[in-house]
């Protein structure tokens, strides 16, 4: 039994010790993963430290490990690695915490030297940085500096020095101390080759550099210019432009840079800090720079010629960059480029005397140039600066007088119509009043209605032959008739003319196959078309209206032009003053408009108005003449209608009586002289009495010659014939088209019967002959030796014809006349 209990016992024991081992295994594998974890923690923590640590890694070490005591380890200021490390500690076995605490040293010692490394290298790496933004913005200084001055440079250099002294790492102040002289000797460099890279390149090997700073081959046909020559000189200018070198200021004209400064000429101690290598790229860089430099000048000067006159004579200064003394030497040398500065030095105060003339009249800018003009003993001052004002008078008259409107438009470009926007009668009228109103008010000596672009889009329009020649017309006429000045619309067709036969003369240029003959015949045609729209444009729209509203108007002008002769002109303002009280407008405003329409209808009319207005004056003065032969009848006066002298007498008197009347109430009407209207008046009634009766008489003895009928009984029936004046058939006004080529009513042509508006059509001019008629005829007188002949019984030219028709392929064939002509002319 006891045997058994001790067996027993035993087999427990064996028991408990396998599960204590287990145990323990256990723990210590626990422990272990623990352990892990903490080093993972640290591990993490330590990359957190660094990377929110300061940028100097000032506190990391402390941070993250505290501070101990050197004298007994004991932790002074415990860090992040005591708190992680006693949380985890809490987390191992109790049987493995003994062995787990018992790390803590070793692990802090191991992180706190890694910690103490980061900090170190942030160090390093935070000076290095602060010291590069030092650096560079210490060169940057140099380089963009002057490099004369050498306090400044050798300030930096120190200043510079110092801050390295104060660095941490020896090797690292030494590494820095060396490429810190090096990069300033290059800033240096670099502000030389800005200042003067020609130097610059000498200095550094390009060739050696004279007392003036210029190298040996000192030119500039790197880029293409001429050789400069000389030594430095000094110019002057006595009176320059605006933005130029100042009066009497001595401008270097041989070397770009200074001479005999402290930077150039001592400039051996800091080239020593350049190595071989940097000086080579150095060398190179300032040669490129050289020849950019001259293009740079060559390029500034080419601009300014170009642009800085003009610039200033419109504005009052040049925006680009103006070129100084040393780029006019550079480039072109010193005499040359003295030469050539002072030539755009007079040029430029031409431009400024320009602008100064711009608002000036012209009565004024006489008056300046006689004020200035020089005596004999003046100084050659003077005499340049009246050169000067002379030469700009020229310019500001001569753009003037090419283009009058145009410039009045830039003159008081915000009072000016926008000639782009003109586009209604309405709107050139009122345009084209202002431009001739400000060029009258400058005194210019030519006056233009129209600015040339505004013509020339305009003349575009008319002779463009997409559109119909009806609407053209139309739209022109409309524009010009709307210009009420004579004077005004004869301007505006004649500029026209110009920029439209300017037009078609480069359009027919494109054509070979067209013969110069025709071409003449086409701008013929096309100038007596603008003449004619100038002097009748109410005529020249009518003829584009349709029939039934021509006949419509005709009858409306003959009705108010009889108005017009019957009142003695008063119609007008008779009419007037009956709108103005029933519609309550501005009389004068009515009666400029009633007078507008009373010129457009006589223009329209032609002759048939004279006829009506004339009709109108008859028949009131006809009436105011029978009133009076009525009152001296019925005063037993009877001598009016007795023969002889006293019945001429009292006829005479009688006209007079009505003449003087009638011409009293047109005096009045018109705003003239009444008395003078009166005298006037009797004197034409009187004698065109004497006039009417003695023709009367005299064509009755040529009727009575003719019929056989005595001439008392013809003038007794014409006395007794009480008709009305006006002719049954209106009658026409030709005009011979090969002087004017016009006809005011129909002209005959090869195309047939033409209107007066159709003859300026410039798509009816013939394009198949190869001759014109008129050449032909001078041909003929030329080989004849005697005039063209004429018909005899209508005196115009007799017709010219071909042996073989055009149509047939004729083409160089004689001349021959015939007297079976049909009245045509050419």
């Amino acid at each position: 039994m006891g045997a058994a209990m001790q067996g027993f016992g035993d087999e427990l024991s064996a028991i408990a010790e396998r599960f204590r081992q287990q145990k323990q295994q256990q723990d210590a594998f626990d422990a272990d993963i623990i352990g892990r974890e903490l080093n993972a923690r640290i591990a993490h923590a330590e990359a957190v430290a660094v990377q929110t640590a300061p940028a100097d890694g000032s506190g990391l070490h402390d941070f993250m490990y505290g501070q101990l005591d050197p004298r007994s380890d004991s932790v002074v200021k415990p860090g992040l690695f005591d708190q992680i490390f006693d949380d985890t500690a809490a987390k191992v076995p109790e049987s493995e915490r003994a062995n787990f605490l018992a790390q803590k040293q070793a692990l802090r010692l191991a992180g706190s030297a890694r910690m103490a490394a980061q900090q170190h290298a942030r160090r390093q790496n935070y000076e290095q940085a602060e010291w590069s933004k030092v650096e560079d913005g210490y060169t940057i200084a140099i380089a963009q500096g002057d490099p004369d001055d050498s306090g400044t440079f050798e300030a930096i250099r120190q200043s510079g020095l110092g801050l390295i002294g104060k660095m941490g790492n020896p090797l690292a102040r030494q590494a820095a101390e060396a490429a810190w002289r090096s990069n300033t000797a290059k800033a240096l460099v670099q502000a030389m080759i800005a200042q003067d890279p020609k130097r610059a390149a000498g200095m550094l090997g390009g060739g050696p550099v004279s007392t003036d700073g210029r190298t040996k081959d000192d030119t500039i046909e790197a880029v293409g210019g001429p050789r400069a020559s000389g030594s430095s000189v000094l110019a002057t200018r006595e009176a320059p432009a605006s933005g130029l070198p100042s009066d009497k200021t001595p401008i270097r004209t041989g070397s770009m840079g200074p001479v005999g400064n402290t930077a150039w000429a001592a400039a051996g101690p800091w080239m020593a800090d350049l190595s071989p290598d940097a000086i080579q790229d150095l060398g190179r860089k300032a040669q490129v720079a050289t020849a950019a430099s001259l293009v740079d000048a060559r390029t500034d000067i080419d601009l300014a010629l170009q642009n800085a006159p003009a610039a200033i004579a419109n504005t009052g200064s040049y925006s680009g960059k103006t070129p100084n003394a040393e780029d006019f030497t550079a480039v072109y040398g010193a005499e040359d480029g003295g030469k050539r500065l002072q030539a755009f030095n007079i040029t430029a105060d031409i431009g400024r005397a320009v602008f100064d003339m711009r608002p000036v009249p012209n009565r004024a800018i006489h008056a300046q140039i006689r004020d200035f003009e020089p005596g004999p003993y003046d100084s050659r001052e003077e005499r340049e600066q009246y050169e000067i004002r002379a030469g700009a008078a020229q310019l500001v008259l001569g753009a003037r007088r090419a283009d009058p409107a145009g410039y009045v438009g830039q003159l008081f470009s915000n009072k000016a119509p926008d000639w782009s926007k003109v586009s209604t009668p309405e709107d050139h009228e009122a345009a084209i009043t202002w431009a001739i109103a400000a060029q009258q008010e400058m005194g210019f000596d030519r006056i233009l209605p129209l600015p040339w672009a505004a013509a020339d889009q305009q003349a575009a329009k008319y002779i463009d032959q997409s559109v119909p020649f009806e609407k053209r017309l139309a739209e022109l006429s409309s524009i010009v008739l709307a210009v009420r000045d004579p004077d005004a619309r004869k301007a505006t067709t004649q500029q026209l003319s110009l920029t439209a036969e300017a037009q078609w003369r480069a359009k027919a240029a494109q054509d070979p196959n067209l013969a110069p003959e025709l071409l003449e015949a086409q701008v013929a045609v096309l100038k007596n078309g603008l003449a004619w729209i100038g002097e009748h444009p109410a005529r020249a729209q009518y003829s584009t209206m349709p029939l039934l509203q021509q006949f419509g108007l005709a009858f409306s002008d003959v009705g108010r032009l009889t108005a017009k002769g019957a009142a003695a002109d008063g119609a007008d303002a008779i009419s007037a003053g009956l709108d103005s009280v029933w519609s309550s407008g501005n009389y004068e405003n009515l009666l400029e408009d009633e007078q507008a329409e009373t010129a457009d209808a006589e223009d329209r009319a032609g002759s048939a108005g004279w006829a009506a207005e004339a009709l109108g004056a008859g028949l009131s003065g006809y009436g105011l003449a029978k009133g009076l032969f009525g009152l001296l009848g019925r005063a037993s006066v009877g001598a009016a209608a007795e023969n002889g002298l006293i019945g001429l007498a009292a006829r005479t008197g009688v006209g007079g009586v009505a003449g003087g009347t009638y011409g009293g109430a047109y005096a009045y009407n018109t705003g003239g002289s009444v008395p003078w209207g009166i005298a006037n008046g009797a004197l034409w009634g009187a004698g065109g009495n004497v006039l009417a009766e003695g023709l009367s008489a005299v064509g009755s003895q040529v009727v009575a010659k003719l019929t056989g009928r005595t001439a008392n009984a013809e003038f007794a029936a014409g006395q007794a014939d009480e008709a009305s004046p006006i002719p049954t058939a209106a009658v026409e006004d030709p005009v011979d088209l090969a002087q004017d080529g016009v006809n005011s009513t129909r002209a005959s042509s090869a195309a047939g019967n033409l209107t007066q508006a159709e003859m300026y059509d410039l798509s009816l001019v013939p394009t198949k002959r190869t001759t014109t008629n008129k050449a032909l005829r001078r041909q003929w007188e030329l080989l004849h030796g005697q005039p063209w002949p004429k018909d005899p019984a209508t005196g115009r030219n007799m017709d010219v014809s071909h042996e073989k028709v055009l149509a047939d392929g004729g083409g160089r064939s004689r001349i021959k006349h015939h007297a079976s002509c049909e009245s045509r002319s050419y």
